[in-house]
């Protein structure tokens, strides 16, 4: 409770904004809203860790329409995440970015899914952050087709192959049969998106929903 006294005045606590500005001289306060309480329970670890600033600071991607992500510190696993779009992994990764302090930034993503791959490459070297990309075969040994996040967090802590300028958007003929398939479970049946929507759907133009609104 806000109106209970702290145990002690370096003790660390998570509140809402407003909770932090109104008891901004008590304790080291961190805010939050409910949609980013993860990142600031990591911000409260880092905060215990006594460390101001982390040598390097790592985060590895697992691609794919959902893509996983794992983040290390100075070789410290410290979370994963399973995002639900490239959209959201892109936000997230920025976040996360913005809320740790570090001095070298390493990003490393899975070979697999191409489109989805290219598209968060182009968006991590457009922001001037160091990419390499990891073999794919090497993260799933033995693992379930779902666990995106364990997979990151091996991609992370392998090397990869330093990427250094864009790379061309051209979604595979695998991928355009795929997003066909998925247009069929998503409509219940009824339709099939056309090739031409599907690759517009991996160059992230339009999304599923919007694909197949566009012919119903």
């Amino acid at each position: 409770s806000l109106s209970d006294a702290l145990p002690t005045k370096d003790t660390i606590w998570v509140g809402t904004a407003d909770e932090v500005a109104l008891n901004a001289t008590e304790g080291r306060p961190i805010a939050a809203a409910l949609e980013s309480i993860n990142l600031a329970v990591e911000a409260a670890i880092f905060a215990l860790k006594g460390s101001s600033k982390t040598h390097r600071f790592t985060i590895g991607i697992d691609t794919g329409p959902r893509p996983g992500i794992a983040w290390f510190t100075d070789g410290v696993l410290i979370d994963t995440m399973q995002t639900e779009s490239i959209e959201q992994c892109i936000k997230t990764i920025d976040s996360l970015i913005e809320h740790h302090k570090f001095q070298h930034l390493l990003i490393r993503m899975g070979k697999g899914s191409p489109s989805h791959r290219n598209r968060l490459v182009n968006a991590m070297l457009r922001q001037g952050y160091v990419v390499e990309l990891v073999d794919e075969r090497k993260t799933s040994r033995g693992l379930n087709r779902n666990q995106h996040s364990v997979s990151a967090i091996r991609i992370a802590t392998l090397a990869g192959e330093r990427i250094w300028e864009l790379v061309e958007l051209q979604p595979t003929e695998g991928e355009v049969k795929e997003l066909q398939r998925r247009s069929r479970i998503k409509s219940q049946g009824r339709v099939t998106i056309s090739s031409d929507l599907a690759r517009k759907v991996a160059l992230g133009e339009l999304t599923l929903e919007e694909a197949i609104d566009e012919i119903t």
